[in-house]
């Protein structure tokens, strides 16, 4: 499974919020702690605020936070709001397709289906609040 450069932005922005959750994050200081470009922020708060993962507050005093705790947000949910492609699964599209195909080419999309599934589950069990953690316990 190729992933990205996006996917890994949208995580990193979203670990920086959780850090200080749940008070907001400024775009500028979320550009100056990961190295991601403030309009590169910006598209991808956009797209994080239309998955419920972030809100935003408008104004000087405003910012982005997470809309959920840490915990509650799986790596998994921001893969597939980040990566339109892991919305539908191609090979699950052509098992659920009405035209013919072969035995081979049926048991092939099965086998990459359960591939897929099974990349997504590990995602899914991995929340914001895990990586803060792994990464606090190795830099400790």
């Amino acid at each position: 499974m190729r992933l990205t450069g996006q996917s890994r932005y949208a995580l990193l922005v979203l670990a920086h919020c959780g850090a200080r959750h749940p008070a907001l994050a400024k775009v500028h200081d979320i550009a100056l702690a990961t190295g991601i470009t403030e309009q590169n922020i910006f598209k991808l708060v956009k797209t994080l605020t239309k998955a419920e993962l972030v809100a935003t507050v408008r104004g000087p005093h405003g910012g982005v936070r997470l809309a959920k705790a840490p915990a509650a947000i799986r790596v998994g949910q921001v893969i597939r709001a980040i990566e339109p492609r892991f919305k539908a699964c191609g090979p699950l599209d052509m098992i659920m397709s009405e035209e013919p195909v072969s035995a081979v080419e049926r048991e092939l999309d099965r086998a990459i289906g359960r591939g897929f599934a099974a990349f997504m589950d590990a995602l899914d069990q991995t929340s914001i609040a895990d990586l803060m953690r792994r990464v606090s316990k190795n830099a400790a």
